[in-house]
């Protein structure tokens, strides 16, 4: 099986990570996700620290599970770009996140309910290959 890191805030429960096993990958439930302090800085700050992480999960040939802050993630791989490593893919990190159902519990808060895992193929371009 192929690790899948934990790259969110959140702990992952039973369910996900035997959502993850049926595909193939070996979920860590403890988060390893980056947190984003405010302001421009802190988003450079931390992408930087998710691109660095995301470089060793490449060289460990692991995947990263996706979550929280969308300009990070964003950021980082523009990062890796600019580095020259380019977005994650093969020979490189997989990407994935769960599929995940939303369902309002009876004081009307979401209550989210993986349902699956997708793997983010990367596409494969003069500025991506």
């Amino acid at each position: 099986m192929k690790v899948l890191r934990n790259l969110t805030l959140h702990e992952q429960g039973p369910r996900e990570i035997e959502i993850a096993a049926k595909e193939g990958f070996a979920l860590s439930s403890e988060p390893e996700g980056v947190e984003v302090a405010v302001g421009r800085k802190g988003l450079e700050v931390a992408a930087k620290r998710l691109a660095a992480i995301l470089e060793r999960v490449a060289a460990e040939r692991g995947a990263a599970l996706v979550g929280g802050h969308t300009g990070l993630w964003v950021r980082s791989l523009e990062i890796l770009a600019e580095l020259g490593t380019g977005r994650p893919g093969t020979g490189r990190p997989e990407l994935a996140y769960f599929e995940t159902k939303r369902v309002r519990d009876e004081a009307g808060r979401f209550v989210f309910q993986p349902e699956g895992l997708v793997v983010i193929e990367p596409k494969e371009t003069p500025n991506n290959a």
